[in-house]
């Protein structure tokens, strides 16, 4: 199965070479659970079958990507839901156009060493998560649920895990691309709990000239997209074995088929999404992060139906 994807700083080199070429798309993403749709996408062939070349752009987080897209250096970026309800607020040129998947499998990852049992366990102790991202959201929903007061400390996404390592820090949460390294370096001693406080919701969100001047093309790759969902349904084990051969070994078969399950895979826009924009952009707001009104109708006015009415209407339900 040849995967077409150009990845990292080779990438980057395109970017701004001239004028955009009918039918190229710069994508910021990243091969994952998350994307998997966008991987068996390229990986069979479904965007160059409408056309489209697709040059990539790997980030290592959805806020970075799309500081990019709204920069003008990507025309598409995959990110979860939270940095749209903070650049919704902020009134930034961008618009959602799609759900991707959801992320069922949210985790405190902890060490039995600390005496790590439960979320109970977490009194008085050191969480590391990344300020300003859906973790810290999620780590303030654990806590809030469970009515634990702990210390919550900054820590950048690649260090969560080393911290938590040596000791810095009693327990991490982190993006869930890095739950497999925290594995791997815990030993024995790790440990987890995984919490519905928070599913996070990935998307994908284009720049305004992709949204009104080059729309063909995002319906083009929506309709890939679809088709990727569906090949995902009917053959899971060739959607593993793309993003086994994608990720070039970081994540191998079996670790991929004990988490496969983990993700649900949903091209659309929903009333589902709406609600965990609003929600945290409410959050976001009582933070002082943000002063806007986080009104449930601002932030659907970033919700661009537009491709996906062309498509398929019947996968858009929003009110």
């Amino acid at each position: 199965m040849k995967l077409k994807m150009i990845m990292g700083a080779v990438t980057a080199l395109f970017i701004g070479a001239g004028a955009v070429q009918a039918g190229k798309i710069t994508l910021g993403t990243a091969p994952n659970l998350q994307t998997l749709p966008i991987v068996v996408a390229m990986s069979e062939g479904y965007f160059a079958d409408e056309g489209i070349d697709i040059e990539t752009v790997r980030f290592t987080s959805g806020r970075r990507a799309l500081e990019a897209l709204i920069g003008g250096q990507l025309d598409v970026a995959f990110m979860a839901e939270y940095p749209v309800s903070i650049a919704s607020l902020r009134n930034q040129p961008f618009g959602t156009f799609t759900t991707l998947s959801r992320y069922t499998a949210n985790r405190v990852i902890s060490k039995a060493s600390v005496g790590f049992e439960g979320p109970g366990s977490l009194a008085g102790k050191k969480i590391g998560t990344t300020k300003g991202s859906n973790t810290e959201f999620f780590t303030e929903a654990v806590l809030e649920k469970f009515g634990v007061a702990a210390e919550v400390i900054n820590v950048a996404p690649p260090d969560i895990v080393p911290a938590l390592t040596r000791g810095d820090i009693d327990a991490g949460i982190m993006f869930p691309d890095f739950y497999p390294a925290a594995e791997k370096a815990l030993g024995n001693d790790y440990r987890e709990f995984r919490s519905d406080a928070y599913i996070a919701w990935f998307v994908l969100s284009a720049t305004p000239e992709m949204l009104n001047d080059r729309s063909g093309e995002l319906e083009g790759f929506v309709r890939a997209l679809i088709k990727a969902e569906e090949y995902i349904s009917t053959n899971p084990d060739g959607a593993m074995e793309a993003l086994a051969e994608a990720t070039e070994g970081v994540m191998s078969m079996d670790v991929i088929k004990t988490k496969f399950e983990e993700a649900e895979y949903e091209v659309g826009l929903s009333n589902g999404l709406l609600n965990i924009l609003e929600t945290q952009a409410k959050w976001v707001v009582s933070k002082g992060m943000v002063d806007a009104e986080p009104s449930r109708e601002l932030l659907k006015g970033f919700l661009k139906t537009g491709p996906l009415s062309a498509v398929d209407a019947s996968r858009i339900s929003l009110k």
